[in-house]
């Protein structure tokens, strides 16, 4: 019988007590009715033997050691091919699932039938899992659409999806080394997927820095570019010249907006 929802983790060399918290955070959800798929390309057999041991501790965990490096985008379609259950959800293997994340995605999906891709809120965390803020996203779909011109409008890690529906769409861009979320969201957008947030903290997300290094920037642009369509000119266009601006500004600068205009602090 096949689970009610597959839940997919790339990892990569994590530090054994990071993986180690990471994936107890899966072990104990409240909502039991799941497989876990971990797609481990770790160089370091330490650390993949560690992983190894982790999932075999739980018959729901599959683990997966690909024989080469084969990229994040390229990993997470290994993950759908193999997934079974209808609804997918995302993780890594650095955060920290809250224990009813699962149980409120799967809750909102049965009460609203029309979703397809549903997100949540992030607690942001330092690498000693030290508050930083809570960041919130657009929760229904037309703000969501609104956004998803200026910013990235839901947070990778907390996302639950029809696996059909991004599978049918071509599943992740393994062209993409970064913003591969951007870019298959863009990509759904154009194909009139449904989309939602939870205004409920999902995860405690880790971020050592809250800027982004300038490659994100270039793959950002690079998404925009690829799903460019002339539907909402303007805002495309504008998106397009903010993204653009932004990625020049020094870090320090992006910090200091990112804190003042998108951080909330409880």
């Amino acid at each position: 019988m096949k689970p009610r929802v597959s839940i997919i983790i790339p990892t990569f060399n994590e530090l054994l007590a990071t993986l180690e918290r990471s994936l107890k955070s899966i072990f104990e959800q409240s909502f039991i009715d799941f497989e876990c798929i971990v797609i481990d390309e770790s160089t370091d057999s330490d650390r993949a033997d560690f992983c190894k041991q982790l999932c075999s501790q739980d018959s729901r965990f599959i683990y997966v050691n690909p024989q080469k490096r084969i990229g994040l985008a390229a990993s997470l379609n290994l993950a759908l091919q193999m997934a079974r259950a209808d609804w997918v959800a995302r993780f890594d293997s650095d955060d920290i699932c809250m224990p009813d994340r699962i149980a409120q995605q799967v809750e909102f999906l049965s009460k609203n039938k029309d979703v397809d891709v549903l997100g949540g809120a992030i607690e942001i965390v330092d690498d000693s899992l030290n508050r930083v803020g809570f960041k919130f996203y657009p929760e229904a779909h037309n703000e969501i659409i609104r956004k998803s011109h200026f910013i990235n409008p839901l947070a990778h890690p907390t996302v639950m999806f029809r696996r059909n529906t991004v599978l049918d769409s071509g599943g992740y861009d393994p062209r993409f080394k970064y913003g591969e979320d951007l870019e298959l969201w863009l990509r759904l957008i154009n194909k009139n997927a449904k989309f939602a947030n939870l205004d409920k903290i999902l995860i405690q997300y880790r971020q050592s820095t809250l800027s982004r290094p300038d490659i994100n920037w270039r793959f950002n642009f690079k998404a925009r570019i690829k799903n460019f369509r002339p539907h909402d000119l303007i805002r495309r266009v504008s998106g397009i010249a903010i993204i653009g601006c932004w990625a020049f500004l020094p870090r320090k600068i992006q910090e200091s907006i990112y804190k003042v205009l998108i951080l909330r602090r409880k």
